[in-house]
């Protein structure tokens, strides 16, 4: 098998990372979790759940575009101090990847419960 790129790396390690955190859910899934954590937890209507899921899913895929770019750096970074080595650009990569994907689930939430308590 080739090696792979940077950025082959990149897309496959933040693909595994967002599957994680979809625990078996779909991508849809993942917004509507987040918008009924913001309904309960900033006490608005739950009808609120559709349009709320609709923003967090728009702010989840610009988070997850940027995040991209800074795995692949990670991963670049990663083959360059470790000589080529995959396993270690994959390893490196895939915990950024991680941490990134759960700083957007935390920054989404927290901005759908920000909105919510400046409309109250």
């Amino acid at each position: 098998m080739p090696p792979r790129s940077s950025e082959q790396l990149a897309e496959e390690a933040l693909a595994e990372a967002i599957r994680r955190r979809c625990r078996g859910a779909s991508w849809q899934g993942l917004a509507r979790e987040v918008a009924w954590r913001a309904v309960t937890g900033g006490h608005r209507d739950a009808r609120q759940v559709d349009p709320l899921a609709q923003a967090a899913e728009a702010m989840l895929a610009s988070l997850f575009d940027e995040a991209l770019w800074a795995v692949e750096q990670v991963a670049l970074e990663s083959l360059q101090e470790f000589a080529g080595d995959e396993q270690a650009a994959r390893l490196d990569a895939g915990e950024e990847a991680a941490r990134l994907v759960d700083a957007a689930y935390d920054r989404v939430l927290d901005t759908l419960l920000a909105t919510s308590r400046r409309a109250a």
